[in-house]
């Protein structure tokens, strides 16, 4: 009798288990915020340096990371937002670097060359430059929509 008990156990925690395990994903997938979608229209990087020329419109370039929290605050509340990414189309071609460097073990060399020309130590970094690749200014890490605005609103 004590065998048929003991059999009779280990098959009721591991339904228990199951089920506490897919209550789990279940409440996950409910509770995690929803990601709001880019309203800025990013330009490829291939393409910014002779649309900024023609253009002679300022470049943003958001330096950004999958697995970086701050960056998806960022995207969600700057680049989300109706009023900034209005402003940052209006005035600026707007390109994304992705850093691949933790899911891959290193950058594409061009990626590379991008975060040494700008100092990419940390991110999200953002670098407002001029046509010729000059910077103009830059917010390192995310601390708001507002300090945000105010970096943007200094490029001149």
């Amino acid at each position: 009798m004590a065998q048929t008990k003991s059999q009779r156990t280990v098959p009721v925690v591991l339904i228990v288990v199951a089920v506490a395990l897919i209550a789990a994903r279940v409440a996950a997938h409910w509770f995690t915020p929803e990601k709001k979608a880019s309203l800025v229209q990013w330009v490829p990087l291939e393409q910014v340096g002779q649309l900024a020329a023609a253009t002679n419109k300022f470049i943003l370039i958001d330096f950004t990371a999958e697995w970086c929290e701050p960056c998806h605050q960022l995207d969600a509340e700057v680049f989300g937002d109706p009023a900034l990414s209005s402003e940052i189309n209006r005035r600026f071609l707007a390109v994304r670097v992705t850093d691949r460097k933790r899911e891959e073990g290193r950058n594409p060399a061009y990626i590379q060359q991008l975060e040494q020309r700008y100092h990419v130590n940390s991110y999200p970094t953002v670098v407002f430059v001029d046509a010729g690749g000059l910077e103009r200014a830059r917010m390192e890490g995310y601390g708001g929509p507002e300090q945000f605005k105010r970096i943007m609103e200094s490029v001149r």
